[in-house]
């Protein structure tokens, strides 16, 4: 039988990380998904000859310093574009746009409101407090299953600690970014509506949260985790890999082999193999049955225990435990192949926040009337849509002249209330989204080669996420930390012994591009040290 020291099971983002960093510390390592192409949800896709973009993923954000240098992915041909943080449109014409320039951004807030200018430093200071605070606590696992009586003590006097050496103050601002809405949060820096609704919509994006929501406000901090700087600084910028999502799934790959481990694709795992309550293996689609000391999956967390285990192998009251874990989706996809550039005459001539992104919001209460129409699963009349057009920064993904864009559309229910979604309502969405823009890029729809909608349905039926939950479980806090994926297992390794996670199902989430997949492979290297 063929062996090996690891099996990732799933060639997406963090499957890559994990047996990167696994192969990078000598390990045997061996990559197996059911698909054609590597990637996952960032899967590289030609809507039409030329045009390349992430299917499933909008595009933007890459992984973060800290990982791209521990695996050297710069020797292996990764470059990242920077561009400004993006801009706001509304309905009734105005706009906000995000600038990193601090002097930049706040004439920028200025426009709408002199006080919210002079209130941005305050602002970008506590979010940048909360951020760094927030930061060490996403580099690790929370707690995780440990092995042991004084293995768990340890895990659990970390976190203890962690948390003593806040200040009062410090204590006190935390226990409020993670209990208010968004939307109380934010009056209390700012007063101009568009102000508020711009940095809101941003926090709302892929989550199952409304701006009313309690706990809301914790969404607001993400953007800011790999943001340096002090508090003169203007708003976090994006980050882009050049050559698209397809550069960066390629310098993973080669950084594997260049190891010495191996990808297999079209390798479709349907069973794993358990002996004397240890995993052992792996079984393929073909009947080939593969060995290994540890396997690791980067599929959510239904997909991991429910579909690839006998239920009989799981420890009791697992089944129960992860189908408890709540995975809904929230957002449809929607990609275009564009003849031209889109003009946008309500911007400044040249704006440059529009590489970075364009999301089209309306005011704070038709957030919560978008988010209150998927908690009904009404089709969206009103959704929040953030829009990326990569080729701007990156004229290399597109043919000469000519861009794409990838959008998602918050707020799409999995199955409408009066049944599963039909050609018609897929059509009214398109026509939906396409008038959005044609709101702000007057003729856009004249420029479209070609277009495409992924509901979460489809979502679910290509790639096999549970909902077409693109966040691979809801990120409430019930399910972060030390909760996720389920309580009593914050980390990457699980109740089965030598079976770990490293999908954003697992602790961090889908907030650090790659965090689940390096602590997955920390946490296998500590315990193979462990019982060295």
């Amino acid at each position: 039988m063929e062996r090996h020291d690891a099996i990732v099971i799933g060639a997406g983002l963090n499957g890559l990380v994990a047996a990167a960093y696994l192969a990078r510390a000598g390990l045997d390592v061996l990559v197996l998904d059911r698909a054609s192409a590597p990637g996952g949800i960032a899967m590289p896709y030609e809507i039409a000859p030329g045009f390349l973009l992430p299917r499933y993923a909008l595009g933007s954000g890459g992984l973060p310093p800290r990982i791209a240098a521990d695996l050297d992915l710069g020797r292996h041909g990764l470059r990242f574009i920077r561009a400004d943080g993006g801009v706001t449109c509304f309905a009734d014409g105005h706009y906000v746009a995000n600038y990193r320039d601090g002097v930049v951004h706040r004439r920028e807030l200025a426009r709408h409101s002199r006080r919210d200018a002079d209130a941005w430093t305050r602002y970008r200071r506590d979010m940048l407090r909360a951020a760094r605070g927030l930061a060490p606590l996403l580099a690790r696992p929370a707690t995780g299953p440990a092995r042991g009586l004084f293995a768990g003590l340890r895990a659990r006097l970390s976190l203890a600690d962690r948390l003593a050496e806040l200040a009062p103050s410090g204590m006190a601002d935390m226990l409020r970014l993670w209990t208010l809405p968004a939307a109380e949060f934010l009056d209390q820096y700012f007063e101009s509506p568009h102000v508020k609704a711009h940095l809101c919509a941003a926090a709302l994006m892929g989550g199952t949260l409304g701006p009313f929501s309690p706990m809301s406000a914790s969404r607001l901090v993400w953007p800011w985790l790999s943001e340096a700087g002090g508090a003169m600084g203007g708003a976090p910028d994006t980050l882009m890999p050049q050559g698209g999502t397809a550069a960066l799934v390629a310098a993973l790959m080669t950084a594997i082999r260049a190891e010495g481990s191996a990808i297999r694709l079209e390798a479709e795992v349907t069973d794993i193999l358990v002996k004397d309550r240890k995993v052992r293996g792996v079984e393929l689609a073909n009947g080939e049955a593969i060995a290994a000391d540890v396997v690791i999956s980067g599929l959510d967390v239904k997909r991991s225990f429910l579909s690839l285990f006998r239920w009989k192998d799981l420890p009791a009251g697992l089944v129960e435990r992860v189908g408890r874990v709540r995975m809904r989706g929230v957002a449809a996809k929607v990609n275009m192949a564009l003849d031209a550039l889109p003009e946008f005459p309500g911007l400044p001539e040249g704006c440059p926040s529009i590489g970075g992104g364009l999301r089209l919001a309306g005011t704070i209460p038709a957030m919560e009337r978008a988010f209150a129409d998927w908690r009904d699963r009404i089709p969206p009349r009103d959704p929040l849509i953030d829009v990326l057009i990569p080729s701007i920064a990156d004229p290399s993904l597109a043919p000469p002249g000519k861009h794409l864009l990838s959008a998602f559309v918050q707020f799409v229910p999995e199955e409408l209330h009066d049944g599963p979604w039909t050609d018609e309502s897929r059509d009214a969405l398109r026509d939906l989204v396409t008038a959005r823009l044609a709101s702000v890029s007057p003729g856009i729809e004249t420029r479209i080669l070609a277009c495409e909608v992924l509901l979460p349905g489809d979502i679910e039926n290509e790639i096999g996420l549970t909902g077409g939950d693109l966040a691979y479980g809801e990120t409430t806090l019930d399910q972060l930390f030390a909760n996720r994926p389920f309580p009593g297992a914050g980390g990457a390794a699980t109740p089965l012994r030598n079976f770990y996670l490293c999908s954003p199902s697992a602790h961090p989430g889908p907030f650090v591009m790659g965090g689940p997949g390096a602590n997955a492979a920390a946490e296998v290297l500590s315990t193979r040290k462990g019982r060295g």
